[in-house]
């Protein structure tokens, strides 16, 4: 079956039907975010509309809408009665996207740490920290 060869891409694919975002923006951020990883590669083909929309258990206009937007956004093109694929992108709109992903990111962290009543200066202080013990576990992964 076709969405067989799709089953890894539109795992990749999570969606929250109760969130307050609309699902067809959902579905573009994490085609957005595969792209900007790297797990989707340029002119690999994405799911049918129909396959992803009955793999994601949503309406076929909602993909069709994700899809239509992210064309126009310049992430992936569209062959008449071949489908869509992954556009060859222009590495400082990958950059950018991974800026914005990065960001929210950020966002979240700072905004649970101030839960905290934490002051800049101490959650600079963490940031550093976490970021010598990721050095430290990335350069003692590259001995073995």
């Amino acid at each position: 079956m076709l969405i067989q060869s799709y089953r890894s891409e539109v795992n990749l694919i999570k969606i929250e039907p109760k969130s307050f975002v609309p699902i067809y923006e959902q579905i573009k951020k994490e085609i957005k975010r595969n792209i900007s990883l790297g797990i989707l590669k340029p002119h690999k083909p994405l799911p049918s509309i129909r396959d992803l929309a009955a793999e994601l258990i949503v309406n076929p206009n909602t993909v069709a809408r994700a899809y239509r937007e992210l064309e126009r956004e310049g992430f992936i093109y569209t062959k008449k009665a071949k489908g869509c694929y992954i556009s060859e992108i222009s590495s400082s709109l990958i950059k950018k996207e991974r800026t914005e992903i990065l960001n929210r990111i950020f966002d979240e962290a700072i905004g649970e740490a101030k839960k905290f009543s934490l002051q800049s200066l101490e959650m600079k202080k963490l940031f550093d920290k976490r970021l010598q013990t990721s050095d430290k576990t990335v350069t003692q992964g590259e001995k073995k």
